[in-house]
């Protein structure tokens, strides 16, 4: 069996996905309020995955993208491109209006919902990748 072009990508993913898993898992609990260094270490390790993945597609994937014969999966890669970094920029400040300000311990119940957007952002982004934008990587575009 042969490995897809996007599988490290796809890796990646997974691993960022577990890493909000057991974010939203802290958070569900009845402690979660009192578990705020163990909620900043979790943002420790998902900052400096999505940071690494980033730079990867960045680097890697979408200028390969950009550079298709077909415009369709040009303007699809420029456009995702696009939009990341407005997504990359709402997380950014996220943590610093929530994590390093510490308010996620002070407004707790707020630093909740704040996140609900920010991870449902995310989780659709990544979903996308992995049904739009990788499918057309993996075929050799």
């Amino acid at each position: 069996m042969s490995i897809l072009p996007t599988q490290r990508f796809r890796t990646q993913h997974d691993e960022i996905g577990a890493i909000v898993g057991r974010i939203e898992a802290i958070l569900m609990s009845p402690t979660g309020h009192t578990r705020a260094q163990e909620i900043r270490q979790a943002f420790s390790e998902l900052s400096a995955k999505l940071r690494l993945h980033l730079a990867l597609e960045d680097d890697v994937l979408y200028p390969r993208l950009a550079r298709h014969e077909d415009t369709k999966v040009r303007d699809l890669a420029a456009k995702y491109q696009t939009e990341m970094g407005g997504i990359r920029q709402t997380y950014e400040d996220f943590l610093a209006q929530w994590v390093h300000s510490g308010k996620l311990v002070t407004e707790y119940p707020a630093f909740q919902t704040a996140l609900k957007g920010v991870f449902a952002a995310l989780k659709d982004r990544i979903h996308r990748e992995n049904t739009q934008v990788y499918p057309l990587a993996d075929v050799g575009a």
